[in-house]
């Protein structure tokens, strides 16, 4: 008899993944695909929604056809701040804009002014001002910059749920996506912005429902249950809250290292700490989730990239470096900075790279090194008190050297890594599960 599984699209802004569960959440089949991106109107690199939609119909009918398993469930997990638009026939109307897009300085200046101050703003959506990053305010953009494009406008959708929107033609709104450093949810009100009113944007999103929230259609003769899909960090916050009531921090690492503290017993956050780089996330029930950001993936993809042309080494030769003890110590006993960063604080940084080191090894560690210390100012905005536990999720868990600094800035801590994470397609799964 063959198994029942669920498939879960786990869409990353680096890679595409799918999973294929069976009833106890063991991986029966997995690909990884790296799909390739498009450009906007302005020649800005955009997601490919197009390719990305026919790669994940092409693996479900495949997938279907097993005679191994029997996929009765499906769901998905996708990256945040992104928006679909799509017109009054659910088609997409507009490119699937980067969030890190640059959007005209001016064009933030008269929102702030109609729904500021920028502080009060932020202390109650729970993010500082980052343009497209906070992707709600994408529409008051579209509307103002791009006013062809906004009148197109019929239905907008957060990625996760474009996802299963594509194969149950439903749309819907949920927590995970929202909260999202959106700028859409005040979080003192717990609802929708006062400004998503009234700039007429409210009338683009569809409901609000739970996350766990199914639909059943009918694919080949055969009734699928499909989820509405779920923002990846939360997704993988998920796994870890289901598994117990003891406190602990999530590190979820990959393009992005979102940092989640869910048992802080002051949910929100004061000016200072929103300045510094916290943000309020939302768990599948709507309440918030003091967490932290890092562009740490990119930032280090960046930098060894450079390393590599540098010290003329193959493409993925530092995925084979071990751990030289000595050498982290020697790193760990400098004081100097070497790089500068593109999209990270710089602060305490050198105008530019200094890359005078005797070879890659001595370069890497000190790359990882600068990288931690940043990681652990945004830890310590989001701990009161560090709990016993620190999970690692995500791409940097089979990196060893990463791990040793993290374990020597935190001695006193048990910190634990998954090789081969995979948390945010099994967190899709799991909420799955529930509605059995």
């Amino acid at each position: 008899m063959k198994k029942k599984c669920c498939l879960v699209f786990d869409v990353g802004k680096t890679n595409q993944k799918y999973f294929v569960f069976d009833a106890e959440n063991k991986i029966l089949v997995r690909e990884i695909v790296s799909l390739s991106k498009i450009e906007d109107e302005d020649g800005h690199s955009a997601e490919n929604i197009y390719e990305i939609v026919s790669w994940m119909r092409e693996s479900l009918e495949t997938l279907l056809a097993s005679d191994i398993f029997v996929i009765h469930k499906v769901n998905f997990s996708a990256f945040g701040a992104t928006l679909i638009h799509l017109d009054e026939k659910g088609e997409v109307v507009a490119p699937v804009y980067d969030y890190h897009k640059p959007v005209e300085a001016n064009t933030f200046e008269p929102f702030y002014r109609d729904y500021g101050p920028e502080s009060v703003f932020a202390s109650h959506t729970g993010s500082k001002n980052l343009d497209l990053l906070n992707s709600g305010k994408q529409l008051y953009w579209l509307k103002y910059k791009r006013p062809a494009i906004f009148e197109k406008i019929r239905y907008s959708l957060h990625l996760p749920q474009y996802l299963s929107y594509v194969f149950t033609g439903k749309m819907y709104s949920e927590y995970t996506s929202i909260g999202c450093h959106t700028d859409l949810w005040d979080y003192e009100k717990k609802e929708y912005h006062n400004w998503v009113k009234a700039e007429g944007i409210d009338r683009f999103f569809p409901p609000i429902v739970e996350t766990k929230k199914t639909v059943i259609k009918s694919f080949g003769g055969r009734k699928i249950s499909f989820g509405i899909g779920i923002h990846d960090s939360s997704s993988a916050l998920l796994t870890y809250l289901l598994r117990g009531k003891e406190s602990f921090i999530l590190l979820s690492t990959g393009t992005w290292c979102i940092n989640f503290n869910p048992f802080s017993s002051d949910s929100l956050f004061d000016q200072n700490q929103i300045n510094a780089g916290a943000t309020a996330y939302m768990k599948i029930d709507g309440s918030p989730v003091k967490s932290s950001r890092l562009f740490l993936g990119e930032e280090h993809r960046l930098k060894v990239q450079k390393l590599i042309e540098h010290f003329s080494k193959p493409k993925f030769y530092h995925h084979g470096l071990e751990l030289e003890k000595q050498l982290m110590e020697e790193v760990l006993k400098k004081s100097k900075k070497h790089f500068h960063w593109k999209y990270l604080d710089n602060k305490h940084a050198p105008p530019k790279d200094d890359l005078g080191f005797p070879n890659f090894e001595a370069a890497y560690y000190q790359l990882i090194r600068e990288l931690m210390d940043l990681l652990i100012s945004k830890i310590d905005i989001i701990c009161e008190t560090l709990p016993k536990r620190i999970y690692i999720d995500g791409g940097f868990t089979d990196n060893k050297i990463f791990l040793a600094f993290l374990r020597r800035q935190f001695p006193q801590q048990k910190i634990k890594a998954k090789p081969a994470s995979f948390a945010c397609a099994l967190g899709a799964s799991q909420l799955m599960t529930q509605t059995a």
